[in-house]
């Protein structure tokens, strides 16, 4: 039960409590933990490389598509809400080589459907029939792609893809037009000549289209690429803005506002075969970055995903690492990031997806593996459940009220706002429930909401 100040006014669910609109006592630090689920998905047999969550079957909660490689079928994995994950048994091709998959609604008929880039082998897109059921529909290039990303880049409201290639080789990266149906045209575009290996898009100059951050290394391991920053014309073309940032062998990339000022900032996990730090690029505002001179971490790093794991209002960071403890890394709201400490499994993972899986309020992660050592060649793939704990404020429009374990599910529920380690000072300053305008709520306040109690007109 929330601990509510006598000054305040709040209804969690109705409550009308009599007093000035003022601050109460500050709240304690939120902590955060990652705990093993203890599912094991996929068993031994899986070889996996990419995880995305999303409603696949429409029923409210996160789902998964995992792209499996040496001939391991892509697999759907069914959520029953409350983080426990079931095979659907679909086999979602039977590629030699699957290294990402995507989720969007490609043919625009509200549900999300599956783009899988493949190396050696065209890409492809699975249609959803809005129950969770994927149909093969077409057949994408024939390059060595290694990662895809969705976004409307040519400006004419549906989802669009473009590949990274060249994982074994150099190769250029593509870009395929959607004509809204779900048909995918090559837009005849060859941005870059590098082993890319990930691929983001955001709006990283400010000027309302979709931008192309490519993140470069390859399988080879044979030496350092640059990545590169490419910015949209508006109408689905890329130039390259000239920028080469880093030269180290990177292998995913995240994108998102790490340091609070209301750009794109890019975090880019390098290393791979070989331990290498992780790096933070921040934005200018204008798509021009600069390394933020922090190295997080030394291990070799497949995978990067972003997102608010202590429910403080800004982005952390969780690495996916190779034969070394995958990490979670929490943001101060600047920019600067520390190493939790958390150490989340020992085993070859490859990619890691963040989403609410089972239905507490906040991210929970699900890990993509690939092999855990020499003597067990093959590694399932894994969920951590997060339990944020510590107090905070609860703003709602009647009020704040100061609340523990953290119920930010229960707050946004009842219309609020959640700040951990938040007070009432951090709610924002109008009084809903000071009805007369006299800088308090008291028997006048009531006396006026009574007189209109009833059925409104």
């Amino acid at each position: 039960m929330p601990s509510l100040s006598p000054s305040v006014v709040i209804m969690l669910p109705v409550l009308l409590t009599v007093g000035t609109c003022s601050g109460i006592a500050s709240a304690q630090q939120v902590t955060y933990e990652f705990t093993d689920s203890g599912q094991l998905l996929g068993g031994v047999e899986s070889r996996s490389w990419s995880v995305a969550l999303g409603d696949i079957d429409g029923d409210g909660d996160l789902d998964a598509i995992v792209a499996n490689w040496d001939n391991n079928p892509n697999a759907i994995w069914i959520n029953d809400g409350t983080g426990s994950f079931t095979d659907s048994g679909q086999t979602l091709g039977n590629s030699d080589n699957s290294y990402s998959a995507a989720l969007g609604d490609l043919d625009g008929d509200g549900d999300l459907d599956v783009m899988v880039a493949n190396v050696n082998e065209p890409n492809t897109v699975w249609i959803n029939d809005g129950n969770g059921n994927f149909n093969n529909t077409g057949q994408l290039g024939n390059s060595g792609s290694v990662s895809v990303a969705l976004g409307d880049i040519d400006g004419d409201g549906d989802l669009d893809a473009v590949f990274a290639n060249g994982g074994i080789v150099s190769e250029p990266n593509t870009a395929w037009m959607n004509d809204g149906d779900g048909n995918f045209i090559d837009s005849g575009q060859a941005f870059g000549n590098g082993q890319s290996t990930s691929i983001g898009l955001a709006d990283l100059d400010g000027d309302g289209d979709l931008d192309a951050m490519v993140a470069n290394g390859g399988f080879s391991g044979s030496g350092a690429n640059p990545n590169t920053i490419w910015f949209n014309n508006g109408f689905g073309n890329f130039v390259d803005s000239g920028q080469q940032l880093g030269n180290g062998i990177s292998w995913r990339l995240a994108l998102g506002d790490l340091d609070g000022d209301g750009d794109i900032d890019a975090m880019v996990a390098n290393g791979g075969f070989a331990p290498e730090p992780n790096t933070m690029w921040t934005n200018d505002g204008t798509g021009i970055f600069t390394d933020s001179g922090q190295a997080l971490g030394n291990s070799s790093t497949f995978g990067i995903a972003l997102g608010d794991f202590d429910g403080d209002g800004d982005l952390d960071a969780m690495a996916a690492n190779d034969g070394q403890p995958n990490t979670a890394w929490t943001n101060d709201g600047t920019g600067t990031f520390s190493n939790s400490g958390q150490a989340l499994g020992f085993t070859k993972s490859r990619s890691v997806a963040l989403g609410d899986l089972d239905g507490d309020g906040d991210l929970d992660a699900y890990e993509a593996n690939d092999r855990k050592n020499a003597q067990t060649p093959n590694a399932p793939n894994t969920v951590w459940t997060n339990t944020v704990t510590g107090t905070g404020v609860c703003c709602t429009p009647s009020g704040c009220a100061l609340v523990t374990e953290n119920i930010a599910g229960i707050c946004v529920q009842l219309g609020g706002v959640f700040i951990p380690q938040g007070d009432c000072d951090d709610c924002p300053t109008s009084c809903p429930g000071d009805i007369d305008g006299d800088g308090e709520v008291g028997g006048q306040d009531l006396a006026l909401l009574l007189g209109a109690w009833g059925v409104c007109p």
